[in-house]
Formats: structure tokens, sequence, C-alpha cells
């Protein structure tokens, strides 16, 4: 039996569009799921600066893996063969020059974490070319694993509710069946796209433990403005955030030093420490009588220093690429996989 259908490819056009039009629903789930991943890699590094330079190196692993394929194309690139090319790969090592390259962490910060992290064991380093690369030590092995399903199962789960918007038949599982598959490829360009955006961050905020906490502002803020209109998109976003009228509760919206520290793993001191640091850069406002910490109303200020209508178009732009590469490459595997049935 033959099949007439075809591959229609989606653009990243499309993306930003969808994006744009159900901007609260979409970005307060999409923000979640980043949420979720950069306190799951603090939790295991201790900083958002460590977790960068190894997400550098993991990134770099899985490209070596991929090109594997170039001289065997049916090279197993899945999640359950993963320990398994760590062994047999030539290991890619980079020096720190490239590191404050590819992610604006000074220098002397990168010199001082990569010492860290060789000392725990995440790293290695090649002695011929004066270079670091990523380890897994056996004992990492095992909670690398969980922790990969777990990410896996998150990313699914946005994907999958992101997909219904463009009518495309993903469901969550199939979603996690066709990453482990090819896990490689697929975690390359979630790196490489988290990378981008941790950049993007540290080159505005100098200091991504901020964007944590950012985060956990704009979140419940999103969803509590999803309730009250389904029309917020990136043009009347800056001026609606937070408070759609002057008859709208926003306790629901604060935030406090205590949740989270609880919710991040950051200590208490230095969330209350990078709280105020948002505040005189206009992003929160404190309640004087709560003592609790809301996004500001006054548009000129919070969006000067930290949520720039550039900012929120660039991360636009770096997600729908990234989206439309998944998106694309999801369908067209599905489309194969029912035609070689057929």
């Amino acid at each position: 039996m033959q099949t007439s259908s075809k591959q229609i490819d989606i653009t990243p056009q499309q993306i930003t569009s969808l994006l744009n039009k159900h901007y609260a629903s979409v970005m307060s789930s999409f923000l979640e799921n980043q949420s979720s991943f950069l306190i799951g890699v603090y939790k295991r590094y201790n900083s958002i600066e460590a977790a960068n330079i190894v997400l550098c190196y993991a990134k770099d692993m899985h490209l070596q893996i991929i090109r594997q394929k170039e001289t065997k194309l049916n090279f197993d690139i899945s999640l359950n063969n993963f320990f398994n090319n760590l062994e047999i790969i030539e290991k890619p090592s980079e020096k720190i020059s490239y590191i404050v390259k590819n992610t604006s962490i000074p220098k002397e910060t990168v010199r001082r974490k990569i010492k860290n992290l060789f000392d725990a064991g995440h790293l290695n380093n090649n002695k011929i070319y004066k270079g670091f690369y990523w380890n897994l030590s056996p004992k990492q092995k095992i909670s690398y694993k969980k922790i990969i399903d777990e990410e896996i199962n998150m990313f699914a789960k946005f994907t999958s509710k992101f997909s219904s918007l463009l009518n495309l038949n993903l469901s969550i599982e199939e979603i996690k069946s066709e990453i482990e598959m090819n896990f490689s490829f697929y975690w390359y360009h979630y790196l490489s796209c988290q990378l981008i955006w941790l950049k993007i961050w540290q080159n505005k905020l100098k200091d991504n433990e901020l964007l944590i906490i950012v985060l956990q502002a704009i979140i419940p803020t999103l969803q509590f403005a999803s309730k009250i209109s389904n029309t917020i998109n990136t043009e009347n976003l800056f001026k609606i955030i937070g408070k759609i009228s002057e008859k709208d509760d926003i306790s629901q919206t604060a935030i406090n030093a205590a949740s989270i520290s609880d919710i991040t793993g950051i200590p208490r001191v230095t969330c209350i420490r990078k709280l105020e640091k948002l505040v005189s850069a206009g992003f929160l406002y404190r309640g004087e009588k709560t003592k609790r910490y809301y996004v500001n109303q006054n548009i000129v200020d919070r969006t000067k220093n930290v949520i720039t209508k550039d900012m929120v178009s660039d991360s636009l732009g770096l997600f729908s690429s990234f989206l439309c590469i998944i998106l694309n490459s999801l369908t067209y595997n599905k489309s194969k996989y029912f035609r070689n049935k057929a």
C-alpha cells in the first residue's frame, strides 16, 4: 500500500505567531519548563555558572556522537546506547576561552568553576590539548539517567501541548519515544538553545541566579493574567502584566524569599539580596505591609532593566527556531514510521 501524504514543514514564523497569540497560557507553561530545568541544574552543581559550563561540554559531547553518523549511517544515538557512546567516541575537549565565548561568564569565574567541577569529577582534562571535557563517573551515571528521564518527560509535556496549537497529532508518549530513540540529536539542539538563552540573560543581568528568581515572579503573574484576559500578547504584555485593572487582587502573584528558597534551593539570605536587587532594577515592587514582592506595575521602570521588549522578542525568536527543528523532526519521523509500516 502506498501513501500520498506529504511532509509539511513548520516555519519559525508560524511558531512565533502562535506564541504571540497565546502568549500568557503558552509562555507560563514554557517558563515552568525553563524554571524546572534551571532549578534542576542549579541543585546539581550548586551554581548556575557551573551548570552553564557543564552544559557547554555536554552539548559538544552530543554533537560528537551525532557526527558518528557521517561514517556510519545506522550509528545508534539513542538514550539506551548513550553511556556506551560516551565510552567509544573521541572526547571533544575545549579550553577556558571557548567557554567564556559561549557563555559570556567572566574568565576568572570560568577558571574557578572549572577547577571545582574537575575536583568534583564532573569534568576531566585532556593533557595533550590542555582542555577539558564532560565526565560522568559510574555513580553519576545512575543519577543522570533519572534526571534525563524527568527532563524528557517535562519537555515532552510542553511540546505536546504546544503541538496541539498546530493541529499536530503528537502525544506525550510518542514524543518521549522519539526523543529517546534519537536522543543525542534532540539533546544537542535542546542544550544549544538553553546555552544561547542563558548567554542572552548573562549579558543582560550579569547574574543568572537572578533569572531563576525572575521566573518565579513571572510565572504566577502570567497564570493570573491569562485567567483575567485571553487577549494577552507581546504587544500589550508590557502594559498589563501583573495587574489587569485596579479591581484585581494580585496577592496570588506575590513571592517571598522563603518560598523561593524552598523551590529553588538558593539560600534564603541570597534570595533576599537578589530580590532587593530586582527591586532596585525596577522589575519588582516590595509591599510595605506584606513585605512580599510583586511584578512592578510601573511599566517604564519594569521594562527598563530586565524584561525589555527586545529581550522578549529575542527569546521568542530563539525558541521559535528551536521548536521548529524539534517539531519538524518529530512529525517527519512519525510520518516516516507510518509510511514504512504501510
